[in-house]
């Protein structure tokens, strides 16, 4: 039991060690950023206490004139004497200061020392100041002005500046309960500069604490600022930071890359780059004044000539340098956008022909009739192929197939880009003619068929190329549906068949067209 009882007491005297460790190593840390401060305020107090000492310099010639001259006459030589010695004083320890800050940008001196041992000073010139003053002119100005001069101008360590202001004020009551009278107008300005001091004090504890808030304060946001640039370079994805100028601030590893922004000046680089043009960049802007972010926005970016990519961007208000930035988070969705574009492909493009089937183009006509009067007016040539059965029984389907494809080959190559070719099914085809007239479109098809024939004359392939066609002309606002047209059109298309079959024109009668509007 003994031996428990001395176990226990050292393992808790250790454990009391080792807190008493973790405790003083804390201190030491949390002490750290006070020495930080510290020697930051002295710092910006030693540059103040040049400036001071120089206006002390350029103005005591000023001072010894009032005490040679103006004072000359005066029948109080303590009075003049005490002052001289204050005001010379004063100028050879203003002058003493500027040799040590000149020494200090060669050699390292104690900043601390020196800017409190000036205070002090400084305030036992005041309070001699005022003993003076108020023994032969019944004010204490000097002292005052000194004691608010040194509470605004050297805010220092709140104890250290108490103690100096308290012995300082302590020297100046004995001083004047010492030489002066002890009256009305003595105890006055003893009330009046004990109220002055506690003020003074106040005024440099407030300026000390939020000095020192300030440094703290710069001190976590230059941190933040730190860890905000080491997350921006590690992310894996591209970000660049912009000003609400659209002016760059920070570009990472990724999107220098991404965006192949290599050897190029960041600082004088447009972020226009990322839209596609002005108007697109207000939009996201006025979404952003209302949101703070956008998000999942998909673009297609032209990062080089001839190179374009699909990006995925997050848009964010950030504050970056106490101003509002936007943060822009770019992901590559070129890949995906292939896929989908290959989905779409698939299940909008005839696999025989590559041109478009037929539930892909009769759902166009159908959007473009769905505009009623603001629909656009077109024309239909409706195109059945001659003789497909009979290639696929003498030759194979293979061959078929090839007649097929030959045939959308060579009608692509006439068509304009603006016109449209789908596949209505087996050996049937639909050109849609855009807001061209009649006789262009005719002219089109003629061209085609010249294009047959002479394929047909050259022997380039082993059967007979021709085709049958029917036009239907729509007029915007017409009451017609998509199969009502395509009805038409197929008739049309018949009664060329039958008259290029018979060489008799054509046979079939007009009644024979059933057209819900009055014929095409």
């Amino acid at each position: 039991m003994p031996m428990l009882h001395y176990m226990k007491k050292r393992n808790f005297g250790g454990k009391m060690m080792i807190d008493l460790k973790n405790n003083t190593i804390k201190m030491q840390k949390n002490s750290l950023p006070d020495r930080e401060f510290q020697q930051s305020n002295f710092d910006i107090l030693f540059e103040r206490l040049k400036l001071v000492s120089y206006m002390l310099i350029f103005t005591y010639p000023c001072f010894f004139i009032v005490d040679f001259f103006f004072l000359q006459n005066l029948h109080q030589p303590a009075f003049k004497w005490t002052l001289k010695v204050v005001h010379l004083f004063g100028l050879l320890i203003s002058l003493v200061f500027i040799m040590l800050y000149r020494r200090s940008r060669r050699h390292t001196v104690s900043k601390s020392f020196i800017v409190n041992s000036y205070i002090s000073l400084y305030l036992l010139i005041g309070a001699v100041s005022s003993i003076n003053s108020q023994l032969y002119t019944g004010n204490i100005y000097a002292y005052l002005i000194i004691l608010f001069a040194a509470a605004i101008i050297f805010p220092i360590r709140p104890k250290h500046m108490l103690t100096m202001m308290l012995s300082a004020h302590l020297i100046s009551i004995a001083g004047l309960a010492f030489w002066g009278k002890i009256n009305y107008s003595f105890v006055l300005n003893l009330v009046n500069s004990t109220g002055a001091a506690v003020i003074a004090f106040t005024i440099a504890l407030t300026f000390y604490r939020f000095r020192k808030n300030d440094f703290f304060n710069k001190k976590k946001l230059t941190k933040n600022e730190e860890s905000f640039r080491r997350l921006f370079q590690r992310n894996p994805n591209p970000l660049i930071l912009t000003n609400l100028d659209n002016e760059i601030q920070l570009v990472n590893r990724q999107a220098i890359n991404y965006y192949q922004l290599e050897g190029k000046d960041l600082a004088a680089l447009d972020a226009g780059f990322l839209f596609g043009n002005p108007a697109e960049r207000q939009d996201i802007m006025k979404q952003l004044y209302e949101e703070n972010s956008v998000k999942n926005y998909v673009t297609e970016q032209q990062l080089a000539p001839g190179q374009k990519k699909w990006s995925l961007l997050h848009f964010e208000l950030v504050d970056y340098h106490d101003e509002i930035c936007v943060l822009i988070d770019t992901t590559d969705i070129t890949d995906i956008k292939k896929k989908e574009q290959e989905l779409i492909d698939h299940a909008s493009i005839d696999v025989l022909t590559g041109v478009r089937n037929r539930r892909t183009g009769i759902e166009m006509l159908r959007q473009e009739l769905s505009n009623g009067t603001n629909s656009r007016e077109f024309t239909i040539c409706f195109i059945d192929i001659n003789r497909l059965k009979k290639v696929n029984d003498h030759l194979g389907h293979a061959m078929g197939d090839d007649l097929i494809r030959t045939c959308c080959i060579t009608i692509e190559r006439y068509i304009q880009r603006d016109d449209i070719l789908f596949r209505l099914g087996g050996d049937e085809f639909i050109i849609v003619f855009f807001e061209k007239e009649m006789a262009n479109v005719e002219q089109v098809w003629i061209n085609i068929e010249n294009a047959f024939k002479t394929m047909n004359e050259t022997g380039q392939k082993p059967y007979k190329i021709s085709a049958s066609h029917g036009f239907y002309h729509y007029k915007p606002g017409t009451p017609i549906t998509p199969d009502e047209i395509l009805e038409v059109a197929d008739q049309q298309m018949y009664k060329n068949k039958f008259a290029n079959k018979t060489g008799i024109g054509d046979v079939l009668p007009d009644a024979a067209i059933s057209h819900k509007i009055g014929g095409p």
